[in-house]
């Protein structure tokens, strides 16, 4: 489906934003010109821009016009979770996206994790083990393992994301552990991550994360082809 006007000028105005064209601070142009700019009505204009003040992009005062917001990324990964929740995103989509993120974080972990973290990824660890017999359990331990490496990073984009990824995948993950049964494999990774991150070795973090969602990764692909086949 084609997007209305409203959302086209919506979208360039919020790419504007995003690319700093428009910085916090700054005035939009006036209705009239930001009209004559996109070639649309002024109530489709007004439509577009009541879409970025609800958001928390811009603020509008009145008899002042219309400023762009500094906005942190909390404002940005609230727009994007509800349309990528929208999306038919499968489990090996999502692995991969993990790998990707995944790996540098346990490599910022290993360099910036606080007693704390290391306390909280330890107790995690203890329930990853405590639960290998029931794989529901073991997959809510297991996402909350990782979520927590990615906390230990001390950057908040990463955290915000394994919290997202966490709401998409926990129930497909659990059915996919349940079918594969006893996770030994993953428990030692997650020792050897954790070893890493104590003992404030990045590069061996992040080696030990990466092998570990590889393996996962050609496990899901097995999951996958085999639940195709079924269905």
């Amino acid at each position: 489906m084609a997007a209305t006007l409203v959302e086209q000028v919506y979208n360039q105005l919020l790419k504007m934003i995003i690319r700093r064209e428009l910085k916090p601070g700054d005035r939009l142009p006036s209705e009239m010109v930001l009209c004559d700019q996109m070639g649309v009505s002024r109530n489709t204009l007004r439509a577009a821009l009541n879409k970025l003040d609800a958001l928390g992009f811009t603020v509008s005062r009145q008899g002042g016009g219309t400023y762009v917001k500094e906005v942190d990324s909390d404002v940005y990964l609230n727009f994007f979770v509800p349309a990528l929740l929208t999306h038919n995103v499968n489990l090996l989509e999502v692995m991969q996206f993990r790998k990707g993120i995944e790996v540098e974080a346990a490599r910022l972990a290993a360099a910036n994790a606080t007693d704390e973290d290391i306390a909280e990824l330890s107790e995690l660890l203890e329930h990853c083990k405590e639960n290998l017999d029931e794989m529901e359990r073991f997959a809510q331990s297991n996402t909350d393992f990782h979520t927590a490496v990615a906390k230990a990073s001390h950057n908040m984009m990463f955290k915000k994301m394994m919290e997202i990824i966490r709401m998409m995948i926990l129930t497909e993950m659990q059915n996919f552990l349940v079918a594969q049964g006893e996770d030994v494999d993953s428990t030692f990774y997650h020792e050897m991550v954790l070893r890493c991150i104590i003992e404030g070795k990045p590069e061996e973090a992040a080696f030990f994360m990466e092998r570990h969602l590889t393996l996962v990764i050609k496990r899901v692909e097995k999951y996958v082809k085999r639940e195709t086949k079924n269905n």
